[in-house]
């Protein structure tokens, strides 16, 4: 007799991951599947949705064959899918993609964004985003993207002809409907247009304290031409896997397949943060902070942090989001990385582990080097077409003890933890009195115990590692839900701390300093005003107590 086995789905910005668990929560099989991203101009984020469709498939399939080689063999009783959130997908009455999906860190919107808001807020009212929406309306966005097309399509109507203005008033033309990368996975293995109830929070376009679709932002934006989706709470069952799909993946015929959450709400079941007072630290392409709230909004009067539904219904959450976090280390491979990729192909490690290992050579600080990680825009200083940058670089880096490159990879590291500490204070004061457990960390990221201290010591608070690792594993939690094998409780409590990281005082001491005095709005800042506060930052008694913390090891 098989075991029963349920897959999580995770549609990510890179690749396809899966993973299959079984009623205990035992990881039972895992493989991913990459897929091309495209970048046509800076600021500029593309994928083909058939692509998406295609690594999914390959992904599933060799899940599924994992599975059959096991002694029982297992079988898979239902699906459940994350991916990234906010990416926009349009479909026609056939359901079948319009163009290109527009992804989560696509800054191309931020005029139309701006433009949407203004009109949100002049025709239903001054604080229709605040206690409405309970969202900005972001550039990179799902209801930014679809005014973004709508405005094309009429630039297109007004004479106005280049590659954009074309493609997108075709698409315009035929659009009936539109939906996320997970979304469209659950479509093509059901043929049911769905979507989650935290994936309507995730697209500026629901009324977040009635649950549905703010239809009047609709017609005020011009968009009302779309139907959208039905919402299904996560972990409910929202169709049975086709013929056809079964056929492609290698899935039983009747499978259920259930109602997921984005990748971020997906990883804080992962990591069984669900009640108020746990936080999740996401580290992947993003830099995520993830804090149930309760019932209510708690909504950031200036709108830098994002509300959405969590995998537990009726639960909101506070999110603040990074888009370049991981991502800036994987540039640094990739752009000036090449003696690392090489020296990990001889020794057959991981290049992003050499990375790190050398980022331990010099100390907190950088001697001084601060990296902006807004490469791909930002969301809580408002830079949808943001860029980033290396700063404070003096010739002190070509002496063999500055430690050269070593400087430029630990500040991107620091960098990107500063980036995040910007939305855990926020997040903090919203929920001020709340005593908070330590801030359990999954991702990529999780993987480096580099990279956890870290942030425990940026953060100057607990830092912890889990038995669960992402995305993925969470949706095989939910899938397990919705199939009836145990309760979204049940599941989040088969998640164990591994390890704790406490902050080395000494060494917060001094990046509380220089989080304050440096990073902290560094964003606005004059050249002038930021060599001053690097200044004396360095020439601090905090730096020079940590710079002896950090030799003692």
């Amino acid at each position: 007799m098989s075991v029963r086995a349920f897959l999580g789905l995770d549609v990510g910005t890179q690749s396809v991951k899966g993973r299959a668990i079984d009623e205990n929560g035992n990881l039972l099989a895992e493989a991913s599947t990459e897929y091309p991203l495209y970048i046509p101009q800076p600021g500029w984020t593309e994928q083909e949705p058939v692509e998406m469709w295609q690594a999914t498939c390959e992904t599933i399939r060799k899940v599924v064959d994992a599975l059959q080689r096991r002694d029982p063999p297992a079988e898979i009783a239902a699906v459940c899918a994350t991916g990234q959130m906010h990416t926009m997908i349009l479909l026609d009455k056939n359901k079948q993609p319009l163009g290109r999906a527009l992804l989560w860190n696509d800054g191309r919107a931020a005029k139309d964004a701006e433009e949407g808001a203004n009109l949100l807020k002049s025709k239903l009212g001054e604080r229709y985003l605040i206690d409405t929406i309970c969202n900005d309306f972001l550039a990179n966005w799902t209801g930014a993207h679809l005014f973004y097309v709508r405005n094309r399509a009429e630039d297109f109507a007004k004479g106005i002809r280049n590659f954009e203005t074309e493609r997108w008033a075709q698409a315009w033309e035929h659009a009936v409907t539109f939906v996320t990368p997970r979304d469209f996975i659950v479509l093509q293995l059901t043929g049911e247009v769905a979507m989650d109830m935290c994936g309507g929070s995730e697209t500026s376009l629901m009324d977040i304290p009635n649950k549905r679709w703010a239809l009047d932002a609709f017609k005020v934006l011009g968009i009302d031409k779309l139907q959208p989706p039905t919402l299904y709470e996560p972990g409910s069952v929202i169709g049975k896997v086709t013929r056809q799909a079964a056929e492609a993946t290698g899935l039983k015929e009747g499978t259920l397949v259930v109602a997921g959450a984005g990748d971020c709400l997906a990883g804080a079941l992962a990591g069984g943060v669900l009640k108020v007072g746990q936080v999740l630290f996401t580290l992947g392409t993003s830099g995520v902070v993830v804090a149930p709230i309760g019932e209510k909004p708690l909504v950031d009067e200036q709108l830098r942090t994002q509300v959405h539904y969590s995998t537990v219904p009726n639960v909101l959450i506070n999110m603040a989001c990074v888009n370049g976090a991981g991502i800036g280390l994987r540039m640094f491979r990739d752009v000036l990385g090449d003696v690392y990729k090489a020296a990990a192909q001889k020794f057959s490690v991981d290049p992003y582990d050499l990375l790190t290992e050398r980022a331990k050579q010099v100390p907190p600080g950088s001697h001084g080097i601060l990296f902006s990680p807004y490469i791909t825009g930002d969301r809580i200083v408002k830079a949808p077409q943001g860029r980033g940058a290396w700063y404070g670089l003096t010739a002190f880096l070509m002496e063999p003890e500055s430690g050269g490159d070593a400087c430029l990879i630990r500040a991107v590291l620091e960098g990107v933890c500063f980036a995040v500490r910007d939305g855990w204070e926020i997040i903090r004061q919203l929920l001020s009195g709340v005593s908070f457990e330590p801030i359990r960390m999954v991702g990529g990221g999780a993987r480096s115990p580099f990279w956890c201290q870290l942030t425990a010591d940026i953060f100057g608070h607990p830092v912890a590692t889990t038995t669960a690792e992402d995305a993925s594993y969470g949706m095989a939690l939910l899938a397990g839900v919705g199939a009836g094998a145990f309760s979204i409780w049940e599941a989040a409590e088969r998640i164990k701390i591994v390890r704790v990281f406490e902050p080395n005082k000494t060494i917060s001491a001094f990046y509380d300093l220089f989080y304050s005095e440096v990073y902290h709005r560094h964003y606005d800042r004059s050249q002038r005003e930021l060599d001053a506060a690097i200044e004396r930052a360095l020439n601090s008694r905090e730096y020079a107590e940590a710079v002896e913390a950090w030799r003692n090891g």
